[in-house]
């Protein structure tokens, strides 16, 4: 993207729309488009209370977090991502954004400034604005959101994403699903407590094919990318016939312990394995930038029908859940016939009872 109204195109939500939050009225009065160095977009917008306050909804990866502002914050230097604050919260993510697109009421600001975001055991996020050197930076702390539960719809135009890059597909890779494939699939939560909840329509805008070494042996797999407008991102991962739901996690959630295991919502899950996974391809758009050869630190944990993964770089870190799937689940949802049968046994493949 590089035009405004490319920009403009990259939301579900509408200026001037109007939504409660605690019973409190609000409008959305202004929109700020933001793109990291790094090539992660997203959209920030200020909600104007009617009874005087403001608040910021912040638009990223298809979710949606609400955000008030708070007092104190550390240097950007003192900074390590993956280390734990005096706070209670951990870094995630910092680096330098610029301001590319605005429309509405938005508060003056630097056009390129640096950041921080952060996550807590409590499920609780908070961003750290340090956009002018010679004042205090600005926090934010908040907590991810449904459109529901601010009254807001998403519109009906598909919002638009970075474009993958061009390049030909690699020899021996199948895709199964395409750009533009929809069908209906669990929403948010549902996916980690085995399936029970609602359902959303999802369509696949973009995907990546991936490799990973492990003990000198290459393994690829394929992501396909999941949006719908009202909960967001979500993945669908194969490898070897193998399928997994997959969503992403709050990095302040996720304990590692010095036992090779890792725990999450009180469950623990065993090492299964770590590598360089490298992005080999991409089609269709995407919510960040990905170039071919990008390379992250990728390890998995696993407790079927789960795995739980992290991967990061010097300045990211992201955790993501995912739920083993059967191919006849996706093959229903999305109307395929035909998809691969599954290869040998998955690390996280519930075992089925033995009949008697």
């Amino acid at each position: 993207m590089s035009a405004s109204s490319d920009y403009e195109a990259s939301t579900v939500l509408e200026l001037g729309a109007r939504g409660k939050h605690r019973n409190a009225p609000f409008v959305l009065a202004g929109r700020t488009c933001v793109r990291s160095e790094a090539g992660g977009l997203w959209n920030e917008w200020t909600l104007a209370f009617d009874d005087g306050r403001q608040g910021f909804l912040a638009e990223a990866l298809g979710s949606f977090t609400l955000f008030f502002e708070r007092p104190l914050a550390p240097t950007f230097e003192a900074l390590d991502v993956g280390s734990a604050l005096k706070t209670g919260f951990v870094v995630v993510e910092r680096g330098q954004a610029k301001r590319v697109a605005r429309w509405g009421d938005v508060p003056e600001a630097p056009r390129t400034y640096r950041y921080a975001d952060l996550s807590s055991a409590a499920g609780d996020t908070a961003t750290i604005d340090y956009g002018d050197r010679a004042r205090e930076p600005d926090v934010f702390v908040g907590r991810r959101i449904k459109l529901a539960e601010l009254g807001l719809r998403p519109r009906a135009e598909r919002p638009r994403f970075l474009r993958a890059p061009s390049g030909a597909m690699p020899k021996g890779v199948e895709l199964w699903l395409a750009v533009g494939d929809e069908g209906e699939l669990p929403t948010s939560g549902a996916i980690a407590s085995g399936g029970a909840g609602g359902k959303a329509r999802f369509r696949v805008i973009g995907i990546v094919h991936r490799s990973i070494k492990v003990e000198g042996e290459r393994y690829t797999w394929e992501e396909y990318v999941l949006h719908a407008p009202a909960e967001g991102l979500r993945w669908l991962v194969v490898a070897d016939g193998h399928w997994n739901l997959v969503e992403t996690v709050e990095a302040g959630q996720v304990e590692e312990t010095e036992e090779k295991s890792a725990r999450l919502g009180g469950e623990t899950y065993r090492f299964m394995s770590s590598g360089k996974a490298r992005v080999e391809w991409a089609t269709g758009e995407l919510p960040w930038a990905v170039a071919v050869g990008d390379v992250t630190e990728a390890r998995d944990y696993v407790r079927a029908p789960h795995v739980l993964s992290c991967e990061s770089t010097e300045d990211e870190i992201t955790w993501s859940l995912g739920t083993y799937t059967p191919p006849d689940t996706v093959s229903r949802a999305f109307g395929k016939r035909l998809l691969p049968k599954p290869s040998g046994r998955a690390a996280n493949e519930p075992r089925t009872p033995k009949r008697r």
